[in-house]
């Protein structure tokens, strides 16, 4: 598996150095007027030269071609997709976007290009495994839980743009969905220092409260979230999001558990 990485903000390059030591980092890719633009990304990280050297996404067809990565990680901003999604389709780049802030005909626009059948899109607004449990969690909170109150607090770093966070507005849009409420789930948002990610939702009833939280300590979980689901989709064509990525892997869970009742169910019949 070849990935071409897109974005060396300081969660972009926790996410280049982690990919190099899984082996699959082939293409890191910046913009025209950056100044990490025709440098070795192991100069980047402080690490010995890799060989890999960062290159402009202008001309962006022919550099692809040239490499032929099998995934592309965007962790750039909405409009690198918004101007480029044809080009990477053309060449069949499937493509990981951990950006948040995309509009809904954005994300409707790779919806249609996913549809077509010539590469996988995955969408994931927050990439870390542990804060989808959290969402997968709040939904069955939501359906058990109907006449209690919910909110979300979320805490990011004060350079964040976006407010409130795609997380935490995925999180309330579940909320909603399960409640098939109209009135939005009230979301309080904090940009402050340098606070990598918190989402915390809170559900209270008249005589009790549940607080359930994720906290993000290094952005290496964003890196660690980016391979996992580069690795499921490795292959595949059509839309995704985070929840098909944890679907595929009860099911690995529940194919596991099942040959381990076989193997005792035999070990105890020959007992």
């Amino acid at each position: 598996m070849k990935i071409a990485l897109v974005g060396l903000g300081r969660t972009g390059k926790i996410v280049a150095e982690y990919l190099l030591q899984q082996g699959v980092l082939s293409m890191v890719l910046c913009r025209p007027n950056s100044i990490n633009a025709h440098k070795d990304i192991g100069e980047l990280l402080d690490l010995k030269d890799t060989g890999i050297i960062v290159e402009t996404s202008d001309h962006l067809e022919s550099k692809l071609f040239q490499c032929q990565p099998d995934i592309l990680i965007d962790f750039s901003c909405t409009s690198f997709l918004a101007d480029n999604i044809h080009i990477i389709e053309k060449c069949g780049v499937s493509v990981i976007t951990a950006v948040t802030g995309y509009e809904a005909i954005e994300l409707e626009k790779l919806k249609n290009v996913a549809q077509r059948g010539n590469i996988g899109i995955v969408v994931a607004p927050n990439i870390t495994y542990g804060v989808n449990v959290l969402l997968a969690m709040t939904e069955i909170m939501a359906e058990l839980m109907s006449d209690y109150d919910f909110d979300i607090y979320e805490e990011h770093h004060k350079y964040k743009k976006d407010s409130p966070s795609g997380t935490a507005k995925k999180i309330a849009d579940k909320i909603q969905e399960t409640l098939v409420l109209n009135e939005k789930i009230p979301i309080h948002a904090i940009r402050a220092g340098g606070i990598v990610g918190k989402h915390k939702v809170i559900v209270s009833g008249e005589f009790d409260q549940i607080e359930v939280s994720h906290q993000s300590y290094s952005r290496k979980a964003f890196a660690q979230g980016a391979y996992k689901v580069a690795l499921f989709l490795f292959g595949k064509t059509g839309f995704y999001e985070m929840s098909d990525v944890f679907e595929q892997e009860k099911e690995k869970r529940r194919h596991i558990l099942a040959a381990h009742k076989i193997k005792e169910d035999i070990r105890l019949n020959l007992a």
